[in-house]
């Protein structure tokens, strides 16, 4: 399965990487493409690992774990784009 992270912390790292482990496909999602914890996770844990934006994580999403922090959730969900957030009836 195809799943987005967006959160580079402690939370969202440990979630990724399990997910990662049991073989699905993980974007983890930043404010910007070159997070330094973002790009350093991706390399750690192969090639089913990829990092990017917030939208960049929720456009690649069948599934999307928002694990930013209360504070500014709503602004990850806003920067991960209404669009790729809406259902997909497929």
């Amino acid at each position: 399965m195809k799943i987005a992270v967006l959160g580079t912390g402690e939370v969202g790292s440990h979630l990724a990487s399990s997910l990662v482990d049991l073989g699905h496909e993980v974007v983890i999602g930043s404010r910007t493409a070159d997070n330094a914890n973002a790009t350093e996770w991706a390399r750690s844990k192969g090639p089913r690992a990829s990092h990017g934006t917030f939208a960049d994580a929720a456009a690649f999403g069948e599934v999307v774990f928002n694990c930013t922090p209360g504070a500014i959730s709503l602004e990850a969900l806003r920067m991960g784009g209404a669009q790729n957030l809406k259902e997909n009836p497929d």
